[in-house]
């Protein structure tokens, strides 16, 4: 699916087919290239969907709370995935609530809620109190240590 949009009539080509299994390489699930993605765990299924948009050559990776429902394990390694894929120049933007998540794997934080309370380093975002001026004292973060 992720070579529908170079594709402008017809068959698949050579190149289609080689894009989709580095994408599928690249995210390590060559094994379930024949499987149904209904039929994949959570994890699995962040990882198709991750193939799909490198198979599409996307310059930019937009997620929205990715690992809702991803067991814990899994969790680790999708957020190492997009840390790798960062490093190869991929942007990847990523809307998250568990801040541990978010001190621990991005390069940069913005926390919006409604305006903008800080916009930096991880490090620094931690020492700012940005998070209870943007939703309350009752707000930690947590660092998860697997």
């Amino acid at each position: 699916m992720g070579r529908y949009p170079r594709r402008l009539f017809g068959r698949f080509s050579a190149a289609d087919r080689r894009a989709v299994e580095g994408a599928l390489e690249e995210v390590g699930i060559t094994d379930l290239a024949s499987r149904r993605v209904g039929r994949l765990s959570g994890g699995q299924r962040q990882r198709v969907f991750i193939a799909r948009a490198l198979a599409s050559e996307a310059d930019l990776l937009a997620l929205d709370e990715p690992t809702v429902g991803v067991d814990g394990e899994s969790r680790e390694e999708f957020y190492s995935l997009l840390r790798d894929l960062n490093a190869t120049g991929l942007t990847v933007l990523l809307i998250e609530h568990d801040i541990g998540v978010v001190t621990t794997y991005a390069t940069d934080i913005a926390c919006i809620n409604r305006q903008l309370y800080f916009d930096g380093n991880p490090d620094e975002f931690v020492e700012t109190g940005a998070l209870a001026r943007a939703y309350g004292t009752d707000q930690h973060v947590l660092q998860h240590d697997h």
